[in-house]
């Protein structure tokens, strides 16, 4: 359905700082003399923490093309949602919107343009494979979205970079109804002289009509190793009681994707424990069967897809997502193994969660972590400390 165009004179915009932003700025659409809104004043505040961004270029970078492709395919919802994708391209093209859909990273899976806005989006990569957090791409409605769970709005000059002056996002978390957790992002964008009175609405009904597809259980892949704190694996979605041995096991193959024969797995797994290796190849051909046959051998190698919370909380670590890691964190890795090669995670795991929390600025976010792990409470808790004494 077309969207209604609210007509107005565009008010003068500031020219764009040489620095990071310290005061509120007046943005397009305010009256002269009003503050800046608070949730954007902390967005770019958060913005000056990641490093010196600068206002004049609007620099954002790209995932990696196989990686948005797996997300999206994980995330299923060109399937099960297609009567709702076909409706967004329809406001998209009638409303002069670019529409994007992001996951929990603001890594945009799934983009449409309108002619009138696709140069437009193509010029600043806001395309699929962009990444569109606060910390890639400044304030911005997808990555505020992220930030708060909620629907966000971002006008003109409240965006953090000058390249963004003209746009105005709006954007809205598509909420699992199940487990009430975000699977992504839905936002439109458009320039502030077409931007519509019902964006924000239109958004928010689509991004709701989208979840309502969702299945009542949304698992990241077939098979969900959860290692941080008490570990838990499930596979199609169903969880798995399995032995701390096997998990272990579940653990090494998931490091490996690419296999180990069994000396490797054995001095992996046991170190120089006098195990027996048939125990070992009793444990995996348990294992082989109660995940239909999803464990390769010659060499031994997990045969579905798979998620691990380690890895995921590794690969954000290295991309300095530190907010992500610490929202990841349930505890530290495995506290219960013997494992040598694991045990060697389990140190490198709990080095990188002290770091996060060591540069973290959120007591929000660090308080709610500490009501989730089940160890690293007194590192948090030191964070905590610290940051409510300079207040």
């Amino acid at each position: 359905m077309p969207l209604l165009v609210e007509k107005a004179k565009k008010p003068p915009l500031k020219k764009a700082a040489k620095s990071k932003r310290t005061q509120p700025l007046i943005c397009a659409g305010t009256e002269k003399n009003e503050k800046v809104r608070d949730d954007i004043q902390q967005s770019w505040n958060r913005c000056s923490a990641y490093g010196d961004l600068s206002l004049e270029r609007l620099d954002v970078p790209s995932e990696d093309e196989q990686l948005v492709e797996e997300r999206w395919k994980k995330l299923n919802l060109e399937r099960i949602a297609k009567k709702e994708l076909t409706n967004i391209k329809e406001v998209a093209i009638a409303g002069s919107f670019v529409a994007a859909i992001s996951d929990v990273q603001g890594n945009l899976l799934w983009t449409c343009a309108s002619e009138y806005m696709s140069k437009k989006a193509e010029a600043i990569n806001f395309l699929r494979a962009g990444i569109w957090d606060e910390q890639s791409a400044g304030t911005n409605a997808i990555g505020l979205s992220l930030k708060l769970s909620k629907p966000t709005t971002v006008f003109s000059s409240e965006h953090l970079f000058s390249q963004l002056y003209d746009w105005v996002g709006y954007a809205s978390p598509i909420t699992h109804p199940g487990t009430q957790e975000p699977v992504g992002v839905l936002g439109l964008f458009t320039t502030w002289n077409r931007h519509s009175v019902l964006g924000q609405s239109a958004v928010i009904q689509l991004a709701s009509a989208i979840a309502s597809h969702l299945p009542a259980h949304q698992p990241a892949a077939k098979l969900e190793i959860n290692a941080l704190g008490v570990p838990k694996v499930s596979y199609l979605g169903k969880n798995l009681l399995l032995s701390q041995r096997q998990i272990e096991i579940l653990c090494l193959l998931a490091l490996n994707p690419e296999g180990q024969s069994l000396n490797e797995l054995h001095a992996n797994l046991y170190g120089d424990q006098p195990i027996c290796k048939s125990t070992l190849k009793a444990e995996i051909s348990h294992l082989r069967k109660i995940l239909g046959g999803s464990i390769g051998s010659r060499p031994y190698r997990l045969t579905v897809d798979t998620w691990c919370d380690f890895i995921d909380f590794w690969n954000l670590r290295r991309k300095k997502k530190s907010e992500e890691v610490i929202s990841l964190y349930r505890g530290s890795f495995l506290p219960k193994t013997n494992s040598p090669v694991l045990e060697e995670w389990q140190r490198c795991i709990d080095v990188a969660m002290g770091q996060a929390t060591k540069s973290c600025q959120d007591a929000a976010l660090l308080t709610e972590t500490m009501c989730n792990s089940y160890s690293g409470y007194n590192l948090i808790h030191e964070r905590l400390v610290e940051l409510l004494d300079k207040k």
